[in-house]
């Protein structure tokens, strides 16, 4: 309980000393800073679209004092125009932070937005997670770690898609090992998550091969300069790897509940037990998976209905990706699950009868 009590003192502290260091960091930027004192909005123009949509256009005049610089303290006016979408504009109130370049507006300053919610989701799961809690944040500082190295390596020169399966085996083993320590039930969980991942990107890698993606829309990504089906692949691995090792730890840690209350538990029994459970976490986590893949295409398919698009015009021609990346993710459940109950049998087997 001590401990406990200093380690959320220190979280305290750091948390502070953040903020502060958040909310007065204007010189460590080359762009110059300002913060809004004054705004005039103006209606420009109106204008109506095919399918009578309006949309107004206003300009507004911005006065602001400089935070940095050799001008810090100076008061400059600029002009910004939005929309009322917004879809590709932005407007800006009174007491907003703003990046100016070339005497134009080219961002609202978002650090200290970004340091609260660390700090928030810090505290909550050091509150209620505990220690596990805190082994938690620590596995993700690593896996963010891991994936940053991972990307300079890839900025010079090394393949992405054995970069992404080298990264996974390392994401699933350092997880796994952290949050749960060396015991049977990881070493379950490790190799089943590994099993089952290879096997999907042996699965992955076969259709690429057969089909070449034939049938899948790739215009969402038509900004990468780089092969879009190698990052689409990469993409695939990394959403299902999540999802992976989520039923991997669920059914070893099942197995080994049973086995800890039951010493002569049977493995027919085990096998009805995972079958059970199985049925209880496959539909939740494949409607996480679902709804996840919706929420990232959300902003987009409101748009192109405003727009004209049916819905099935959309799906077509824009939700291929996520409906493929759903479908591949939930094949991976269900492999996981085959793979973990066999893999789990496998290493309790001497315990049970």
């Amino acid at each position: 309980m001590k401990k406990r009590k200093i380690i959320l003192f220190l979280l305290l502290i750091l948390s502070i000393i953040s903020i502060y260091i958040v909310n007065n960091n204007y010189n460590f930027y080359k762009e110059k800073i300002i913060k809004i004192s004054n705004v005039k909005n103006k209606l420009e123009t109106v204008e109506k679209s095919p399918f009578g949509l309006e949309e107004k256009y206003y300009k507004q005049i911005i006065t602001g004092k400089l935070l940095n610089t050799k001008d810090k303290n100076k008061t400059i006016t600029v002009e910004n125009t939005y929309t009322t979408s917004n879809v590709v504009t932005e407007k800006y109130s009174k007491n907003d932070i703003v990046f100016i370049k070339d005497n134009t507006i080219i961002g609202l300053k978002r650090d200290k937005y970004i340091i609260y919610a660390i700090i928030i989701f810090v505290i909550f799961i050091s509150i209620i997670g505990n220690k596990v809690g805190l082994i938690s944040l620590a596995s993700l500082i690593i896996n963010i770690t891991i994936f940053t190295i991972g990307l300079t390596l890839y900025q010079k020169g090394i393949n992405l898609i054995l970069l992404i399966i080298f990264e996974t085996v390392i994401f699933t083993i350092v997880s796994l090992l952290i949050t749960n320590g060396y015991n049977k039930k990881t070493k379950s969980a490790i190799i089943s998550s590994l099993i089952s991942i290879f096997v999907l990107i042996g699965l992955i890698m076969l259709v690429k091969i057969i089909t070449k993606y034939n049938g899948i829309n790739f215009n969402g990504m038509s900004f990468l300069t780089t092969p879009p089906e190698d990052v689409f692949t990469a993409e695939i691995i990394i959403g299902g790897l999540g999802a992976i090792m989520d039923v991997a730890i669920t059914l070893s840690s099942s197995f080994d509940e049973l086995v800890k209350k039951n010493k002569k538990i049977s493995c027919e029994a085990l096998k009805e037990s995972a079958k059970n459970i199985s049925q209880d976490i496959t539909s939740t986590m494949i409607n996480v998976l679902f709804f996840t893949y919706l929420s990232s295409a959300l902003p987009t398919l409101i748009l192109a209905l405003r727009n004209g698009f049916t819905l099935k015009n959309y799906i077509t021609s824009n939700y291929s990706l996520e409906l493929t990346r759903f479908l591949i993710g939930s094949i991976g459940i269900t492999l996981t699950i085959i793979v973990s109950t066999y893999s789990c049998l496998y290493i309790y087997k001497k315990e049970a009868k």
